[in-house]
C-alpha cells in the first residue's frame, strides 16, 4: 500500500458518521436502521396526521433500487437511490401508533445479506464496525448452533 492510498482510506474513515441504535441512522425526517436481511426507514407523521389517514403517505419503489416517500401535495421526504438493491416485490410498509406520534414504518428486503453503510449511494457513511451487534455468531443463528456443536460436541 503507498503512503498516497493510506491518507486516502484515513480520511475517508473520518467522514463516517456514528450509526444509531438500529445499525442505521437518524436524518432530519426520518432514521434508517438495519439487519443483515432487511433495512428499516421510520417516518414520523406530522402533528395532527394520524395512522387513520394513511393515504396521506405515497411510497413507491422503482427497479429495486430506487425510493421515493412523500406527504399529500408536499415535497418528498425520502427521493434517491439506494445503497444496494432490495427485493423489490417483497417490501412492505406498516402505520405504527405511539402514544405521543404516530408513525410510518417501511421494511425492504435485502437482495444480498450485507451491511450497508448507507441507506443511499449519495448518502451519509456509517461506521459499520461500531454497530452494537456485529457480531457474526449473533447475526446468523444457524452458523453459530453449528459452530457450537463442532467446538462442544
Amino acid at each position: 500500500m503507498g503512503i498516497f492510498s493510506y491518507y486516502k482510506e484515513e480520511a475517508q474513515e473520518k467522514l463516517l458518521v456514528e450509526p444509531n441504535k438500529a445499525n442505521g441512522h437518524d436524518m432530519a425526517n426520518y432514521s434508517w436502521g438495519q439487519t443483515l436481511e432487511e433495512v428499516t426507514i421510520t417516518i414520523p407523521l406530522p402533528h395532527g396526521a394520524s395512522v387513520k389517514n394513511s393515504s396521506y403517505f405515497s411510497i413507491s419503489i422503482e427497479n429495486s433500487n430506487y425510493i421515493k416517500v412523500g406527504k399529500h401535495l408536499q415535497p418528498l421526504i425520502i427521493n434517491g437511490q439506494l445503497y444496494k438493491k432490495i427485493k423489490a416485490d417483497e417490501w412492505k410498509w406498516s402505520c405504527i401508533s405511539h402514544v405521543k406520534k404516530d408513525e410510518i414504518c417501511i421494511v425492504l428486503p435485502k437482495e444480498k445479506n450485507v451491511w450497508w453503510k448507507s441507506l443511499f449511494k449519495d448518502g451519509p457513511q456509517i461506521d459499520t464496525q461500531k454497530f452494537e451487534g456485529n457480531k457474526w455468531w449473533i447475526l446468523i443463528p444457524k452458523l453459530w448452533e453449528n459452530w457450537k456443536r463442532y467446538i462442544f460436541g
